[in-house]
């Protein structure tokens, strides 16, 4: 009876023992479990927090965008206004043409100031061209019906850049010296540029002029050489993630 007892005291002790073992062993799985239970529900709130910036983000920048499209019709219905306004005044004038010289300069003076408040691109050609085209007719060297139908060549293709996207190469100044870069210009809403070395950026305001600011993100580097990419395939519309480089404001 004696040794029965003792194997079977034995055999309770070895059993209550296993039983404390896996007792350990499952509160030590628990705590982790609740551990893991924590980094996940700590996950999943963050990627919550992480999901409504963006979209605030996403919400500002359409806003931003749908300011500036409008922005852009403001500016085709004012070009459109005054080529309205300049051909009820030579309509005024009649056929006579020392009437219709007064009002082509006057419309060309609007365009130029109007090119100096837009997207810096090509500016100086552009403003150049309007310039020769006053200097011609100041000269006489060409009728005011001509130049007037030069400056409306000017005027359309005012009006053609808001809707163009390309390439296109421009010298600009970055870092204090000018480059001979590519420019990958999206209507007048938005210009990147990019250089031989692939340092690449995008126009923005600085003050009442213009400034090329270069974009250190690796991420929105790769977003811009993706675009400048997809223009030279000729690929000029889809769907594009960018830097926000929208061009709130024009210069006044």
């Amino acid at each position: 009876m004696s040794k029965i007892t003792v194997s079977i005291t034995l055999s309770l002790l070895l059993g209550a023992t296993t039983l404390m073992a896996n007792s350990d062993n499952m509160a030590e799985s628990l705590m982790k479990l609740r551990a893991q239970v924590e980094q996940l529900d700590a996950k999943i709130s963050d990627e919550k927090d992480a999901y409504k910036a963006q979209m605030r983000s996403l919400s500002m920048q359409k806003s931003e965008l749908e300011g500036t499209i409008s922005r852009q019709e403001l500016k085709i219905k004012q070009l459109q206004k005054e080529l309205a306004d300049v051909q009820s005044k030579i309509k005024k004038a009649g056929k006579n043409s020392q009437g219709i010289k007064p009002i082509v300069l006057e419309a060309a003076d609007q365009l130029i100031a109007m090119m100096k408040r837009s997207i810096p691109f090509k500016t100086h050609d552009r403003i150049a061209a309007v310039e020769e085209i006053k200097t011609q007719l100041n000269s006489s060297l060409i009728t005011p019906q001509k130049a007037l139908s030069m400056l409306y060549n000017s005027y359309a293709d005012e009006m053609r850049m808001t809707k163009e996207n390309g390439i296109f190469k421009q010298t600009i100044t970055l870092d204090g010296e000018e480059k001979l870069v590519e420019v990958a210009r999206v209507g007048t809403v938005m210009m990147f540029f990019k250089t031989p070395d692939d340092v690449v950026g995008y126009v923005t305001k600085a003050g009442n002029g213009w400034d090329y600011k270069q974009e250190l993100n690796k991420e929105k580097q790769d977003e811009i050489l993706t675009l400048f990419d997809a223009f030279k395939k000729q690929i000029r519309t889809g769907y594009f993630t960018l830097p926000n480089a929208l061009i709130t404001s024009e210069a006044k």
